[in-house]
């Protein structure tokens, strides 16, 4: 097997796209258009385009960021999560900054907990996840999403 000790080429590109990508969002601002980040797939982005809002995806890109997470959060959580909170605490990411709204949902109790601190410094709507597969569930999925429509369109205006 032989181990790659050079990346490609190609990898230079991305973080021009990445640039590219923070100057779209800053115009996207600029016009009045809501943005919207969220962390989770599972966020139903279309009721965000049906009102003209833009979105976009959250996350970390590397542990640089978890030093300052760990002043808030607990040390033995996941390192996914502290690196997501502290790009976001610390205004590391132009994507959170330029968000009008995080949607964030229940798919671990460390998220939880970072939803729980972020909504000091940004506002937060949180999505109750179903936690299993039955029918009756469903139920519980559509009304959150009723619920995310009603809160765009208050908070819309």
């Amino acid at each position: 097997m032989e181990i790659i000790k050079d990346l490609p080429e190609v990898f230079e590109e991305f973080a021009e796209q990445r640039q590219k990508s923070f100057l779209a969002v800053k115009q996207l601002k600029d016009k009045g258009i809501p943005v919207i980040g969220s962390y989770c797939t599972y966020f139903p982005k279309e009721i965000a385009m049906a009102m003209g809002a833009a979105t976009v995806s959250l996350c970390s890109t590397s542990d640089e960021t978890i030093p300052a997470a760990e002043k808030d959060l607990p040390r033995n959580l996941c390192p996914l999560i502290k690196s997501s909170y502290g790009f976001a605490k610390t205004d590391k990411c132009p994507f959170f900054y330029f968000s009008d709204v995080v949607v964030g949902e229940t798919t671990c109790d460390g998220k939880k907990k970072m939803y729980e601190y972020m909504g000091e410094f940004k506002e937060v709507f949180i999505m109750e996840l179903p936690q299993s597969q039955k029918a009756e569930v469903l139920d519980l999925w559509k009304a959150e999403i009723l619920r995310f429509k009603e809160y765009l369109e208050k908070n819309s205006r």
